[in-house]
């Protein structure tokens, strides 16, 4: 666990450790209190969200979303990333388009090296899925580096001990 802290960290991500589902929603309000357009997939959570997802007519209706929180199975400690499949995102583009991504995993689920991760992935039955490290970046030729380019401004990890 200490080496997923410390390369999350050093691609610009934030771990934060807690209890609960409950526990994870009530620091995301006190993280991100201006938060307006919300949803989570964590159990029990129904309340937080402020989208209804089933009412989605196109993913352009997502431009606006401010936090996502997905819950996730596996994580990988050499690189600081973490697997999302179509099993924890009800609809693709959402860690893509959203302001504020927040992960969720148990830190036992966490592998120390991507081989382990590939063996783990064969058994899942998914058919899409994506490794996330760090908030979105891109810097140009003339190294101006940019946050949230193609993805999310901020990545907050939440490990469930």
């Amino acid at each position: 666990m200490k080496e997923f802290t410390k390369k999350v960290e050093v691609v610009g991500g934030t771990i934060v450790t807690a209890n609960s589902n409950e526990d994870i929603i009530h620091q995301i309000e006190k993280i991100f209190p201006d938060s307006k357009v919300k949803f989570s997939n964590l159990d029990n959570t129904q309340s937080f969200n402020t989208i209804d997802l089933d009412s989605l007519h196109k993913p352009h209706d997502l431009e606006n979303l401010d936090l996502l929180v997905l819950e996730s199975k596996l994580a990988v400690a050499e690189n600081g990333s973490i697997w999302v499949s179509d099993n924890e995102i009800p609809v693709r583009v959402l860690p893509f388009i959203v302001e504020h991504l927040v992960l969720v995993l148990s830190a036992k689920d966490i592998v120390p090296y991507m081989h382990q991760a590939y063996d783990k992935l064969s058994n899942l039955d998914s058919d899409f899925g994506v490794f996330i490290a760090g908030p979105s970046k891109t810097a140009d030729i003339e190294q101006s580096l940019v946050i949230g380019a193609h993805g999310a401004l901020s990545l907050t990890i939440f490990l469930k001990e």
